[in-house]
């Protein structure tokens, strides 16, 4: 049985992928969807209550016509600040290479702004990985 830690955390993935011409790739969205959600689940395995805007927004952006193929980003970074500015997360979990994402970086911004928690997903599924070892800490 999972024991949750104490309060919600927000988990930052990065999601769009681009080509060289600057045009939105689905497929890389996707692929970035996946590893949202293998991630998303270790968190949740190691008693991490999260909300992943990634896991829980992507369906509904390839699903919806009037969002496939356009470039309604903007709208999905005001959507998830009311959510960073309306519930009381405890912080927010960065996952690798958070720096190259627009999206990241200003909920970062955001967090620290409020005064919030700001941890990093490496450290935390490294530290899980040596105890699932039996590594001393």
């Amino acid at each position: 049985m999972i024991e949750f830690k104490d309060g919600l955390w927000y988990f930052a993935h990065p999601y769009t992928c681009k080509d060289e011409n600057g045009n939105y790739l689905m497929g890389g969205e996707d692929a970035n969807f996946r590893l949202c959600c293998i991630r998303s689940a270790k968190l949740i395995e190691m008693g991490y209550l999260i909300f992943s805007p990634v896991s829980h927004t992507h369906p509904i952006h390839v699903n919806w016509p009037n969002f496939v193929g356009k470039q309604v980003h903007e709208m999905w970074y005001e959507f998830d600040n009311h959510f960073i500015r309306g519930i009381p997360f405890k912080g927010i979990i960065l996952a690798p290479q958070w720096r190259e994402s627009k999206g990241c970086c200003g909920e970062k911004a955001l967090f620290e702004e409020l005064g919030r928690d700001v941890r990093y997903y490496g450290d935390i599924a490294c530290v899980t990985e040596k105890r699932e070892e039996g590594e001393e800490q």
